[in-house]
């Protein structure tokens, strides 16, 4: 049953009001690096001519390595994309040369860009690969099935490379802790214990490795010239809507008792807006009401809950028609239990040339999809709350169809989310992408990334051009400046445009940086540990200097 229209709905005595809505605070802090001089300029690498390519009777190649290296030029140079094992992948020719150390000579010139080292793939007969490579079933919306590790927080899941090194009695690869996740392929039993053994062959205990669900079911919304601009989704499980707004410091009035309350994803339009001191209010009219599909919990048992099927009615004696109750002439909500969406004019960061362009509110929580100044999508996402999304303008850099995302070695705090879908990488490791673990877009969650859902983040995938090639599993722009361009703001803020960080992949010198620091740091406080404390037995008795000696001049430190 399809619900279109909502009806507007008095509170009636004694009816329980919403719970004051407390919205998660966004604190957007300088991003790493911190240092401005570590903000470079972006400069393109430097390519030698396109070779010339030779015609060939071959016309399709089959990637045998397990994820094959598609470079720009047939030798030594940046990487391009990458192809699935068993993909079919159209050539239009080759190069024979023995610059590049591809042992076999001979590069396949791909269709429609790249080149292929000749000992990653066979020629073959069959026809090219037509398919994504990300195939999601007809109901579904994700293209695996996941499972999340279980258990107390200390506890420690082991996971191993293949199932070889299970058999064998190898070191596991990793240690799982709570709440990481892993796309599974197969149950298998070994030795009296039940595994799960992972879409890229890694294996886990299927103890404590729970079934999770499909994924939110929400996603946003196409717009048109018909869409009212602004508008917004209400962002707690319920909100408080009055006939006014409320005054500071006035009680016992009309005006501070709602009229109604509006469920969470009901969509608003925002007619008019008005500050009581320093709190803003909106004026709002119903647009849609929220979804009926729910996520409920992650994990699959609660998720196959399905609602009571329809039943009909036994009849019942007609009564008189109740009085339809008077609607209040004006909706005014508070700004804090919206998620705003409002168009936006191209930021001067945005050259005129770029086609396409996302827009992403961390003050809001919101994103937007532009063509040239047109807005044509909206939704909402999750950004980061511990650790910041970066603010700036970025071209995306990269695209993948699903990665693993895992704590880099510089940090402290281990992670391990595998497979995550349709991953548009915008500024090093921050990506806009698919979270099918959790359903609280509109709100701070991620670990710095721009998480969607999953029916979002394939909308937006496959929107950013160019498109990914039928059996790669990622790629990336051949011109960067050109890419889609990410803007990462937050509207909240005096000054909501900045540059937090430079543009591109991760800069390898300033990762080996932060992993030599964070190596460092943690070398100090190992020897620091095991140092014991003045006083206690063993520590050494510290010699009284008989000079005092001068202080030292220390480094200012960056700039806040």
């Amino acid at each position: 049953m399809i619900r279109t229209a909502l009806v507007v709905t008095l509170l009636a005595p004694g009816l329980a009001l919403a719970k004051p809505w407390k919205p998660h605070p966004i604190h957007v802090i300088q991003g790493v690096p911190l240092k401005a001089e570590d903000i470079k300029p972006y400069n393109p690498p430097k390519l030698s001519p396109e070779p010339p390519v030779e015609p060939s009777e071959i016309k399709t190649v089959e990637v045998s390595a397990l994820e094959a290296i598609i470079q720009i030029r047939p030798w030594s140079s940046p990487m391009v994309g990458n192809a699935i094992h068993g993909a079919r992948l159209p050539i239009k020719g080759v190069v024979k040369t023995t610059r590049g150390g591809c042992s076999s000579k001979v590069w396949y010139a791909l269709e429609p860009f790249g080149y292929l080292c000749g000992r990653e793939a066979n020629p073959t007969d069959k026809a090219a690969t037509t398919e994504s490579v990300l195939q999601v079933k007809e109901g579904s919306r994700l293209p695996f099935t996941y499972v999340m590790i279980l258990g107390k927080d200390d506890e420690m899941m082991p996971m191993w490379t293949t199932l070889d090194d299970l058999k064998k009695g190898a070191e596991p690869e990793r240690k799982l802790k709570k709440g990481d996740t892993v796309a599974i392929e197969k149950p298998f039993k070994w030795d009296g214990e039940d595994y799960w053994i992972a879409v890229d062959g890694k294996v886990i205990k299927k103890q404590k490795a729970v079934l999770m669900g499909g994924g939110a079911e929400w996603h946003g919304i196409e717009l048109t010239d018909a869409t009212h601009l602004p508008f917004g989704w209400i962002t707690p499980d319920k909100a408080n809507v009055y006939d006014a707004p409320l005054e500071k410091n006035v009680k016992g009035t009309p005006s501070t008792t709602p009229v109604t309350t509006l469920d969470r994803r009901t969509r608003v339009d925002i007619v008019d807006e008005r500050m009581v001191g320093k709190k803003k209010w909106l004026k709002i009219t119903v647009a849609e009401p929220p979804p009926l599909a729910t996520f409920g919990n992650i994990l699959a048992d609660n998720a196959k809950k399905k609602p009571a099927p329809e039943t009909t009615p036994a009849p019942v004696a007609a009564a008189a028609p109740a009085a339809p109750a008077a609607a209040p002439a004006e909706l005014w909500i508070s700004a804090d239990a919206v998620n705003e969406v409002r168009k936006l004019d191209r930021p001067k960061t945005v050259a005129e040339g770029i086609e396409k362009w996302i827009d992403v509110d961390l003050g809001e929580q919101v994103l937007v999809t532009y063509e040239h100044d047109k807005p044509i999508f909206a939704t909402m996402v999750s950004s980061g709350r511990a650790i910041a999304t970066p603010m700036g303008t970025y071209p995306v850099w990269a695209k993948v169809g699903a990665i693993t995302m895992k704590n880099q070695p510089y940090e402290d705090k281990p992670y391990y989310v595998n497979k995550v879908p349709w991953s548009t990488f915008f500024q090093w490791h921050n990506a806009i992408h698919g979270a099918y673990w959790h359903d609280r877009f509109g709100v701070s969650k991620s670990h710095g990334c721009v998480n969607t859902a999953p029916l979002d983040a394939r909308r937006i995938f496959e929107w950013v051009t160019p498109p990914l090639p039928p059996g790669w599993t990622g790629l990336r722009p051949l011109e960067l400046l050109q890419s889609p361009h990410v803007v990462v703001r937050n509207s909240h803020i005096a000054k909501q445009f900045r540059q937090d960080r430079p543009i591109g992949p991760p800069d390898r010198t300033l990762e080996a940086e932060r992993l030599e620091e964070a190596e460092k740091r943690r070398a100090d406080e190992a020897t620091a540990a095991a140092t014991p404390a003045p006083g206690a037995p063993g520590a050494p008795t510290p010699a009284v200097p008989s000079v005092v000696p001068a202080p030292t001049p220390q480094d200012p430190g960056p700039k806040p």
